[in-house]
């Protein structure tokens, strides 16, 4: 959607302790541009609704010290962590003020992953 608001993360899952952290980036194509970065970091829930139907939940923060500036994403992904949907508030020190939106997660390949064969 042209001008919608893209969020873009790269997140490292800590299973053992439940936790994720990492960079979240919100990104939209408007004049003046919108480009946020921010360390975000949360825990991770596990969500068994039934046998065999099981989401993980990432309730992430900023953890910026920029004055103005907060960043919140409840993020749902599937048991296999390939996609799922996250909902995004975004409180900023600008006109806009508070961005609120929803959208799909993909995952991508990491960064110098090799393929098994």
């Amino acid at each position: 959607m042209p001008g919608g608001c893209v969020l873009s993360m790269q997140l490292v899952v800590d299973t053992v302790h439940k936790t994720a952290s990492g960079i979240a980036t919100v990104t939209q194509a408007t004049n003046p541009p919108l480009d946020v970065r921010m360390p975000v970091s949360g825990p991770v829930i596990t969500m068994t609704v039934m046998p065999n139907n099981t989401h993980f939940r990432m309730d992430l923060q900023s953890q910026s010290g920029m004055v103005g500036r907060n960043l919140s994403v409840m993020a749902v992904v599937g048991e296999d962590w390939q996609s799922g949907v996250a909902n995004v508030h975004l409180f900023t020190d600008t006109a806009q003020g508070t961005i609120s939106f929803t959208t799909p997660i993909k995952t991508a390949p990491a960064i110098g992953q090799v393929a098994a064969e």
